[in-house]
């Protein structure tokens, strides 16, 4: 009976809670990050994400928004002005028109008008729309070199976080083996088959072991952080990423279509880019020439003119003219602004050649290196293969008694150098493909 009453009092007691929550202002608990559910993400994933995700790209994309605008601005200034001016004015002339003194009394005036204008020449408000096109195209060609920077960091994240991994599951491997020469070298002690300093080594090694594993728990904490704060997400959010893309990558087929600058050239956005600062440099070496042309303007007005505003004693007011204008000396400003637009247009030309070149030793040095990359995993997987087996027969030797555990020491050390030399080529060969990749322009293709 007692045992029902209290079930009864604690079930009252949490409807009266649930129902004074509500009354009471207090939200439900949300449920922390660490007990969510962890964030899978493969490699294009990670690509979506750092695409409209991160921040530093988010802030370029602005950029290009506003270059967009200005582009707008300037178009503005060809294009047909309208404004609307009304004016209330009270005055008193001491002279007249033959400047005269006179006497008259104070006298209100009131205009409206409608003004127009328009540019029917000008060279100069041309250029500058002209150039704050090519500007918005600069921008937008910036914005793709970030995209592509930005990829390349994540992605090497994302190859460095996999290595991390793996290098955690080497360190618990090499851990295991000295876990079990220990118990072994113990028990060859006990039986008296072996001898104590045996023991020591084997425990010595246990401990760099451990160490080693220590450390290679703190490089995962710090490159998915790294990863994290790239993509936006939040820290204490677990993330886990696809690591079948190491299982499955080999050379590629395909690599020889690139072989020419010219199809480099329309893939690497710096090329356009530069193309685009050189056409401006080119415009503007044009645009200083230009401003000894005459600057042609079409303006009008028309309106009503009375003594006060609503006083239906309007009289019709229009005015329409043509307006130009020749500079004729200007202190030799547009001389020297012309030979600084040469000037320009010659430091970028040289500025073309030299990204070329850059690009095109980038382009054919990420091939090198890639397939000489590729070339070390197969050796380094036999390497792994050959430490296996000396491990193996080192064991066999140090249980029969042939030697102490010293050679089974030197063997396992050598079988975990070349597993860590297996995970660092294949880790090699992934940011060579992805070196390849930024070579072309094209980051997203790094596994094609």
């Amino acid at each position: 009976m007692f045992k029902e009453y209290k079930t009864f009092a604690s079930f009252a007691s949490l409807c009266l809670f649930m129902l004074a929550a509500p009354v009471l202002g207090e939200a439900a608990p949300a449920v922390p990050l660490a007990d969510a559910e962890p964030l899978h993400m493969s490699l294009d994933d990670v690509i979506n994400r750092v695409k409209n995700h991160n921040l530093q790209l988010l802030i370029k994309q602005e950029s290009v928004r506003r270059a967009l605008e200005q582009s707008y601005q300037r178009r503005a200034a060809l294009l047909p002005q309208f404004s609307l001016r009304a004016e209330q004015s009270r005055r008193k002339l001491a002279r007249g028109f033959t400047s005269e003194a006179v006497e008259s009394p104070p006298f209100d005036s009131f205009g409206s008008r409608v003004q127009a204008s328009l540019s029917v020449f000008d060279t100069q408000r041309y250029a500058d729309f002209r150039i704050a096109r090519l500007n918005h195209a600069i921008a937008r060609k910036d914005f793709d070199v970030a995209t592509q920077d930005y990829l390349d960091q994540a992605i090497m994240l994302y190859f460095t976080q996999l290595r991390d991994l793996r290098s955690i599951e080497i360190a618990k491997g090499n851990l295991g083996r000295e876990q079990a020469l220990l118990e072994l070298a113990s028990q060859q002690y006990e039986a008296g088959a072996a001898v104590k300093i045996d023991v020591t080594r084997a425990e010595v090694r246990v401990a760099t072991e451990r160490r080693a594993l220590m450390e290679a728990e703190t490089e995962v904490e710090s490159s998915i952080l790294e990863l994290k704060s790239l993509l936006d997400i939040d820290l204490n959010q677990e993330v886990r990423l696809d690591n079948t893309i190491i299982e499955g990558i080999h050379a590629p087929l395909s690599i020889k279509r690139y072989g020419s600058l010219e199809a480099l050239t329309q893939l690497r956005p710096e090329l356009q880019s530069q193309q685009q600062v050189l056409k401006q440099a080119e415009l503007t070496k044009l645009a200083a020439a230009w401003q000894r042309l005459p600057t042609v303007e079409l303006f009008a007005d028309w309106g009503y003119d009375s003594g006060k505003a609503f006083d239906n004693e309007e009289g019709e007011a229009w005015l329409v003219g043509l307006r130009a204008t020749l500079p004729l000396w200007e202190g030799g400003r547009i001389a020297a602004e012309k030979r600084e637009a040469a000037a320009a247009l010659r430091q970028n030309e040289y500025e073309m050649r030299d990204l070329r070149n850059r690009i095109e030793r980038e382009f054919k040095f990420s091939i090198i290196e890639m397939d000489a990359r590729y070339a070390q995993i197969e050796i380094a997987s036999d390497e792994v293969r050959l430490g296996r087996d000396e491990v193996e027969q080192a064991l066999e030797r140090y249980r029969e008694g042939l030697a102490d555990n010293r050679e089974l020491i030197d063997a396992q050390n050598r079988l975990a150098g070349a597993e860590r030399s297996h995970l660092r080529a294949i880790y090699l060969y992934g940011l060579s493909r992805l070196a390849f990749a930024r070579s072309i322009g094209a980051v997203e293709r790094v596994l094609e």
